[in-house]
């Protein structure tokens, strides 16, 4: 499943898909303990984490269309150009609304209301577009696994039972880690950028 999604052979989805065929083989096949009943049982328990994680989204997507409905982001696009024009300070700016909007909203949503506004203005301080849409996936990323509006948090927390109070303690050295990579991409883009300057 690794070398098929780093590979490229499959999507994300695509692989989800795979794993479930893979886990009924083995399941029935090898370990022989997927029975009938077993696999019913996690039927239900897939169409409940489903419907959870389905719901967030929903009311995630309301909540992302009203904020684009009263116009938040451009009032924030043009306060963060009001404060300065330095490329840097607008890009980490930007970066701290994501990760604050990351925490109420989920990344689909966030990307697909978002990028439309910020692209435009990062271009024309000259930043570049590969460079701050590596940025911007990876800070969008990061929202999902934080509380309180974290897919990827619910996720975990519901397959491995774990209390949201629980996991965020134990999650604050990684999500450190990671706004920190964050920064230290923002702040050499030639990291990002050597190899997409390589092939192009």
């Amino acid at each position: 499943m690794l070398v098929g999604i780093r590979g490229g052979i499959f999507t994300p989805s695509e692989i989800g898909a795979f794993a479930v065929v893979y886990a009924v083989v083995v399941g029935v096949f090898l370990h022989k303990e997927l029975t009938l009943a077993t696999a019913l049982e996690a039927l239900a328990e897939g169409v409940l984490d489903v419907g959870v994680i389905m719901l967030i989204i929903l009311m995630s997507g309301m909540v992302g269309y009203a904020l684009i409905f009263e116009q938040a982001p451009q009032v924030v696009a043009e306060w963060m150009l009001g404060l300065t024009s330095n490329p840097l300070a607008v890009v980490m700016l930007i970066l701290v609304f994501l990760l604050i909007a990351g925490c109420f909203v989920e990344s689909t949503v966030l990307v697909l209301l978002l990028t439309p506004i910020f692209v435009p203005i990062v271009t024309k301080l000259g930043v570049d577009p590969v460079h701050f849409g590596i940025l911007m996936m990876s800070i969008v990323t990061l929202g999902s696994m934080t509380p309180p509006v974290g897919v990827a948090m619910y996720t975990v927390c519901s397959i491995l039972d774990t209390p949201i109070e629980e996991y965020t303690v134990e999650s604050v050295p990684f999500v450190a880690a990671i706004v920190a990579v964050i920064g230290f991409l923002a702040l050499f883009p030639g990291v990002v950028l050597w190899l997409p300057n390589l092939v192009m």
